[in-house]
């Protein structure tokens, strides 16, 4: 995972200008805080160009500031890149294509088509690239010196107030590596424990974007803040615009969903909360989305789909594998569905897995899933009716849709569900013998 501040942060904060402030009579105070207006101020944006050691010289500053709003000491130096907007994306995609698997995601995107999320013939990795590159402000890449450990911030004007803000996004990250260890995010992509991934992203981008609004309004002056609120009001994201709305989704929610969840995490007990949630993180969606369902420990149940493409003839081998969360079933039913009636619709889940198996061109799946109960499940059930009723049309015979090359079929028994869909009946229900019970 590469920690990045994106300007879609600044969609997820009101335009990065929104206060979070709580009685700190309960934070941790290891580190002394004092008043803004106590504090020099941070340097000003100025179109003369700044000297390599002017520029260290703010840097070092903009950290002793950060330590003492995250209430954390950095434990070693930070290699700290201020590059142009051409350079930064280059580098960018470099660290993207390192640890891209590009099958995999091609594998992945022609799911979320079967589901549509994506259209037909999508790239998904050269969609993601495009987006990206051009919405990056800045990012870390989690580890130790000198491979990694290092970060960027995009900024042809030396430090200006804007980049002083984005910077301090990514020193957070970088701190909080330091103490953390981020790297946590690799090992879970190697278990394919996607959901969890995505819990704890929103953990680790939640803290930085609390972080960076706390330091907006405590270490910028009402100018500098004023300049801030201009750049990031003229950031432009024309390819993420056109994005798919389920990819748009996707790419806030860390952002969004984490800032609410470290923020309630920071109202109840300061940082020394947050600190412990690294220590034991959000493993769910379902945590992010309820975070009651954290502070309870409300863990999902393990879900598996097996292989089955023995089962399916000759040729068929397996593809994807996904660990399908609460956000997952709701991007869906979004799909076809009002936002409302999906979050209540995917509020009972309780644990998913999706596979796919594939031959030549065609694509065969299974959406497996669990909840609390049967009534939720039931819930569920209805509501991923209407919208494969609204996806396909009528239905083709009990709980099965054709259409858009695929043939289709929703079982629901107790309270596991599942969804599968194969390009042809035979196909189907092959799937559907070699599943047995959902």
């Amino acid at each position: 995972m590469i920690a990045l501040a994106v300007a879609l942060v600044l969609l997820a904060t009101a335009g990065g200008v929104v206060a979070a402030s709580r009685d700190d009579g309960g934070a941790d105070t290891r580190l002394s805080e004092p008043s803004p207006t106590t504090q020099p101020p941070p340097p000003s944006s100025t179109a003369v160009p700044q000297s390599r050691s002017q520029t260290t010289k703010q840097i070092d500053a903009v950290r002793d500031r950060l330590e003492g709003v995250r209430q954390l000491r950095f434990r070693r130096p930070v290699p700290v890149n201020l590059v142009t907007p051409a350079k930064l994306a280059d580098q960018l995609l470099r660290e993207i294509d390192a640890e891209t698997d590009e099958r995999a995601l091609r594998q992945q995107g022609r799911a979320l088509e079967l589901l549509g999320e994506l259209r037909p013939g999508t790239d998904l990795p050269r969609l993601i690239r495009s987006v990206q590159a051009e919405s990056v402000l800045g990012f870390y890449v989690p580890g130790k010196p000198p491979a990694k450990g290092r970060l960027y911030v995009r900024s042809d004007r030396g430090l200006d107030p804007y980049a002083e803000f984005v910077l301090s996004h990514e020193l957070t990250h970088a701190v909080t590596d330091q103490h953390f260890d981020l790297t946590r995010s690799d090992r879970l992509e190697a278990a394919g424990a996607d959901d969890q991934l995505t819990a704890y992203s929103g953990l680790v981008e939640g803290d930085a974007v609390l972080t960076m609004q706390r330091y907006l309004t405590l270490k910028l002056d009402a100018r500098q803040q004023a300049e801030v609120a201009r750049a990031a009001a003229g950031e432009r994201t024309p390819r993420l615009d056109a994005a798919p709305a389920a990819l748009r989704e996707s790419l806030l929610f860390p952002y969004q969903t984490g800032a609410a969840f470290v923020n309630m995490l920071y109202q109840s007990g300061g940082y020394a909360a947050v600190d412990r949630a690294y220590r034991d993180p959000p493993v769910s969606t379902e945590q992010l989305l309820h975070p009651e369902r954290y502070l309870r420990r409300d863990q999902p149940q393990p879900v598996t789909v097996p292989d089955l493409a023995g089962r399916l003839g000759p040729g068929w081998r397996p593809a994807a594998t996904v660990e399908w969360g609460e956000f997952d079933s709701r991007l869906v039913l979004e799909g076809e569905l009002p936002t409302t009636t999906a979050e209540l619709a995917a509020s009972g889940w309780d644990g998913g897995r999706l596979r796919t198996f594939e031959r030549g061109g065609r694509t065969a799946m299974v959406l497996r899933t669990a909840w609390d109960s049967a009534q939720e499940a039931r819930e569920y059930c209805d509501a991923t009716s209407r919208w494969a009723g609204s996806r396909f049309g009528s239905p083709a015979g009990p709980s099965r849709w054709s259409g858009l090359g695929q043939q289709t079929i929703l079982l629901c028994q107790g309270t596991h569900v599942a969804w599968l869909s194969a390009p042809d009946g035979p196909t189907l229900d092959r799937l559907r013998a070699g599943l047995g019970p959902p």
